[in-house]
């Protein structure tokens, strides 16, 4: 149960407005690594945000592998989503975490959400690896599709190759698209 986590509790006692949970979606890691039923992962998935959600203010639920597992099993991936968002999840965090998922299938899959499964995607976020060296390039494309948060990291600094670089994304999102960041209204402040 979550009040028995040990994490669970510390991100509690935290005192923050905010947290992010992580979550297996990919039914590989799920069956091979915890080694426990899908259904059960659900459950901790819902449980773990619905009690975050009752202690905080918002609640990001970051989808791990997300990517390669909604191309292994995409039903499974959705249902992760769902439990999640079911909990009470704020945003919905869509993690390539081998950083192997190319631009043209971020575009893909992010327009399948948002087309054929808008009732799960309040509100979607990125974050992504560096592997194959795709992390900015996927970050931006991710916001162009609907994405409202994207999670990265000063330089890229990350485990293996980095994450998405925040230095490339925020100035190519406001110089070259026009979007504007949350540090647009710290500079004014």
């Amino acid at each position: 149960k979550a009040k028995d986590d040990a994490n669970i509790r510390s991100l509690v006692e935290s005192e923050t407005s905010a947290i992010t949970i992580f979550g297996k979606t990919w039914d590989f890691h799920v069956k091979e690594s915890f080694k426990i039923p899908l259904n059960e992962n659900l459950e901790i998935i819902h449980s773990s945000v619905s009690y975050l959600k009752k202690h905080t203010d918002k609640v990001f639920f970051d989808a791990e592998h997300f990517f390669d597992g909604f191309k292994n099993n995409k039903g499974y991936a959705l249902k992760c989503l769902k439990a999640a968002k079911d909990a009470g999840a704020d945003c919905l965090v869509l993690c390539d975490t081998n950083g192997g998922t190319m631009p043209d299938e971020i575009e893909k899959i992010f327009k399948e959400l948002v087309t054929h499964h808008s009732s799960l995607v309040t509100s979607l976020g990125i974050h992504t690896h560096n592997d194959s060296d795709c992390a900015v390039a996927n970050s931006i494309i991710a916001v162009k599709l609907g994405a409202s948060q994207v999670q990265g990291t000063i330089n890229g600094l990350g485990e293996r190759c980095g994450n998405a670089n925040l230095c490339s994304i925020m100035p190519n999102l406001h110089i070259k698209l026009g979007i504007k960041s949350i540090a647009d209204s710290q500079l004014k402040a």
